[in-house]
């Protein structure tokens, strides 16, 4: 199963990139969302050299203002945000700013300050081969996370999971570097469904208690599992059956993409190294008591995030 295109973009920008004012202004900024709300990838980020540092920031930031245009609680959005469809709207008029910047590698005028991400978004896609259709695919994944969303099969969750997280990945490796075209572009494409696939079992509480329940209703129907459970907490063997399923599948995601950190650039293989470690440490936490993901949040330590940082920078490149 797979999404991916064809692509001879497979090089990025090393070289000195001169920035005006408003632009290095607005990659510090990044930087600063980052450093606030990527909890877990910010320890990788941070191992990854100066250039494409600040273009890891800017994409991350570019993200998360996609997120933050749906990401809101469905009991306030009649009251805070207006309908789903005025929603959708904005993302649309998201969309529509990203492509005038891609296409005319301009910024309107009103967008052209430093707390701004569309300065560093500008530049990033003027010195990295980054595919427009991988942002336009994340964009279509905010819109499927409007309202409430479910998936009948895994199919249908591998789509979504392609939209939110596998472009992410794809993009990342454009900033990095890779050899080994289609082949290097599928490994991320699975490192983002493992990524994911994680995100979901730790969050089945909390998306529960937003109405929203991403495993696959068939999958849920065989293992004889009641999507409440994961609201009310009450779980009993089947629960425990399922999640060992689910954990499986996960895990195999990690393995299949295993070698992606060989296909990069030596000077930011660590950099996905530790963002792969800390995730996948998140799924072996969950892993030694799935039924916690009902009752907290699964978390790794800042110990535990700055010891895998360590080890990766240290890590011999393959």
């Amino acid at each position: 199963m797979t999404n991916i295109q064809a692509s001879s973009l497979t090089t990025s920008s090393s070289r000195p990139v001169e920035m005006d004012a408003i632009t290095a202004a607005s990659m510090t900024y990044c930087r600063d969302v980052t450093k606030t709300h990527a909890r877990n990838f910010y320890y990788g980020m941070k191992l990854t050299p100066g250039l494409k540092r600040d273009a890891l920031y800017a994409i991350y930031a570019f993200m998360r203002a996609c997120d933050d245009l749906v990401d809101q609680d469905p009991a306030q959005l009649t009251v805070d945000m207006g309908t789903t469809q005025e929603l959708g709207h904005r993302i649309e008029q998201f969309r529509s700013k990203m492509q005038q910047v891609i296409d005319t590698k301009t910024i309107p005028d009103t967008d052209n300050k430093p707390d701004s991400i569309w300065p560093a978004f500008n530049h990033v896609m003027k010195h990295y081969p980054i595919e427009p259709k991988y942002l336009h695919d994340m964009l279509d994944g905010q819109r499927r996370d409007l309202g409430t969303e479910t998936f009948d099969t895994f199919e249908q969750l591998y789509g979504y999971c392609y939209n939110v997280a596998s472009v992410v990945g794809l993009t990342c490796i454009s900033v990095w570097g890779y050899t080994g075209g289609k082949d290097t572009q599928i490994l991320a494409e699975k490192r983002g469904i493992a990524f994911q696939l994680t995100n979901i079992l730790r969050d089945l509480h909390e998306d529960s208690q937003r109405d929203r329940v991403y495993l696959p209703a068939q999958e849920l129907a065989e293992f004889g599992v009641d999507p409440k459970v994961f609201a009310t907490g009450q779980a009993d063997e089947t629960f425990d059956r399922m999640m060992k399923f689910q954990l499986e599948r996960a895990f195999g995601y990690y393995e299949e993409s295993e070698s992606l950190e060989s296909k990069l650039t030596s000077d930011c293989q660590s950099t996905c190294w530790a963002m792969m470690r800390i995730y996948r440490g998140l799924l072996e936490k969950i892993a030694d008591n799935p039924r916690r993901v009902l009752n907290e949040r699964v978390r790794l330590t800042k110990f535990q995030k700055t010891a895998i940082a360590m080890r990766a920078k240290f890590r011999k490149p393959q």
